[in-house]
């Protein structure tokens, strides 16, 4: 058997829902919600490429996932605040074994550029694929 290297990959454009967030009763909620639909998107510094080359620079293919050859996509869903911090962080879809790495990278991220709307920072709920893949050699 050929030894197995991996590759990992992202989906240059997140994915993110497409329903406007309501703000006529702003007053009546202590936290602002974050919206889902924005002018402008939040993005990682640097944007697609920079984030590729975090992830690549951080990440570690877990080793029972690579040696059972787990391979997929983890979606990740969490706001980006609009400090830039993330919160509530959570794996939407994969294997436990990738979620795990996909959820320890992430964490490790620096602070994004949060989202736009109306011309002032927001709170944004962003979706992030990642993919796992292995390749044989």
């Amino acid at each position: 058997m050929k030894p197995l290297a991996f590759t990992l990959f992202i989906l240059a454009a997140a994915v993110t829902a497409h329903a406007q967030s309501d703000t006529t009763h702003r007053q009546y909620v202590t936290t602002v919600q974050p919206f889902t639909k924005v002018e402008i998107e939040s993005e990682f510094p640097g944007g697609p490429k920079a984030w590729l080359e975090f992830l690549n620079s951080h990440f570690v293919y877990p080793k029972k996932a690579y040696k059972r050859e787990i391979q997929g996509t983890v979606v990740l869903q969490f706001i980006v605040e609009r400090d830039g911090s993330l919160s509530s962080i959570v794996a939407l879809t994969g294997d436990p074994l990738l979620q795990e790495e996909a959820l320890r990278v992430i964490k490790e991220s620096p602070k994004w550029i949060p989202a736009v709307q109306d011309g002032r920072k927001v709170r944004s709920w962003k979706k992030q694929p990642i993919v796992f893949r292995l390749e044989r050699k």
